[in-house]
This record gives structure tokens, C-alpha cells and sequence, in this order.
């Protein structure tokens, strides 16, 4: 997908979010779309953006308002644009067609590693960790694991990689703790470029 038509496909989708039109195996993808959008705005201080489009997602300032937001963020940060491009076609995005490069015989690791990103983003939202490590036989998840591959986990998942990284601090942490899950969820939210051990370390700080 080009950059703008990306952007107007994401913003389509949280448009049917907010309003309730998503469903199916679709949901998990947009919610996640939407969890990674809304970081992003949070990190650049624009959050404010949504609010008004969550409103009244139909008006066309604070539509555009949001693509114009999405197009620059896609611009100056290429991992983010490839991982938003692969959980909005998760998310039903349609497959939009673009001009065939001229063909050169190099191997071609930047396409290779933009289609590696989004086959892990698709397989986050549609099959958490066991479809995700089936596909690109990665690790289990730990403290490494960035904000944005957490949203995506499911909550089992989310709770088993927390207690390894508090273990790894030297901190124990029980599975059924009741908010082990959502205070680390808050500050991605808040920090959505750190990685788990991060988001722990600078809570730790605080304390």
C-alpha cells in the first residue's frame, strides 16, 4: 500500500470500530490497529486527534485531521508503517495494487524484511503466540518483546512473559494477579516504542 492510501484504509477501520461495525476474526486485528494508533498519537502528543474523531468519526476535519496525522508518522518511521500496513489487511484492509518496480537482480532484503513484518503482525492479531512462532520459528516472548507485539498477545500469553520478566528483575509476580496485565498495557500505551524490560525497569524507578 502506498502511504496515503494506508493511512485512509486505517482510518476507515477505526471508523467501523468505534462505531461498532467490526466483528469476526477481524476484531482482534483492529483493536490492535487501533491500541498501536492511538500510541503513536499518545507519544507525539496528539492523542487528542482520536478523541475528537472517536466523536464523531464521520466528520470529514477530524478524518482527515488523522490521515494527514498517520501520513507523516508513515513518512519518518518505516516499522511502524509496515507493521500498521499488516494489521490493517488483518484487520480486512483491501490488497491495493501498486506500480511493479523496475526489476533489479540484487537480492532485495528491504522488500524481504517489509513482508517478514507484516506476516508477524497478521499472525499476531489472527493467531497469537502459536501461529506467530509457527511462522517465524522466533523465541518464546520475553522481556524483549516490544509494547506493540505485547498489545497483540493474548492475555494467558501477556501474564506468562510478565512473570519471566519480573523473575529476570529479580522480582516475583503470581499468573493471577489481577492487575499484572494491565499496568504494563497502561504505560505501552503511554511508551509504545519501549519494550517490556523497559516499561518494567522505568516502574521500578518510580517506586
Amino acid at each position: 500500500m502506498s502511504q496515503p492510501i494506508l493511512a485512509e484504509h486505517v482510518v476507515d477501520i477505526l471508523a467501523r470500530l468505534v462505531t461498532n461495525r467490526v466483528d469476526g476474526a477481524s476484531k482482534r486485528a483492529a483493536d490492535t490497529l487501533a491500541d498501536a494508533v492511538v500510541g503513536r498519537l499518545r507519544r507525539i502528543r496528539r492523542a487528542s486527534a482520536f478523541d475528537l474523531f472517536e466523536t464523531d468519526p464521520h466528520a470529514g476535519a477530524h478524518r482527515q485531521t488523522l490521515v494527514d496525522l498517520l501520513n507523516t508518522e508513515f513518512a519518518t518511521d518505516a516499522g511502524f508503517r509496515d507493521a500498521v500496513a499488516g494489521l490493517a489487511t488483518a484487520a480486512g484492509a483491501p490488497a491495493v495494487r501498486t506500480p511493479e518496480p523496475k526489476r533489479d537482480h540484487r537480492p532485495q532484503k528491504r522488500v524481504l524484511l517489509g513482508a517478514g513484518a507484516a506476516v508477524a503482525a497478521i499472525a499476531l492479531a489472527l493467531g497469537g503466540r502459536a501461529l506467530y512462532l509457527e511462522l517465524t520459528g522466533a523465541a518464546e516472548p520475553d522481556g524483549t518483546t516490544p509494547c506493540r507485539t505485547f498489545w497483540a498477545l493474548k492475555e494467558p500469553e501477556q501474564r506468562g512473559l510478565l512473570v519471566r520478566a519480573y523473575e529476570k528483575h529479580g522480582e516475583k509476580r503470581r499468573t493471577d494477579d489481577p492487575y499484572l496485565v494491565a499496568r504494563v498495557l497502561y504505560a505501552c500505551g503511554q511508551n509504545p516504542e519501549n519494550t517490556v524490560d523497559q516499561i518494567i525497569t522505568a516502574d521500578a524507578m518510580r517506586r
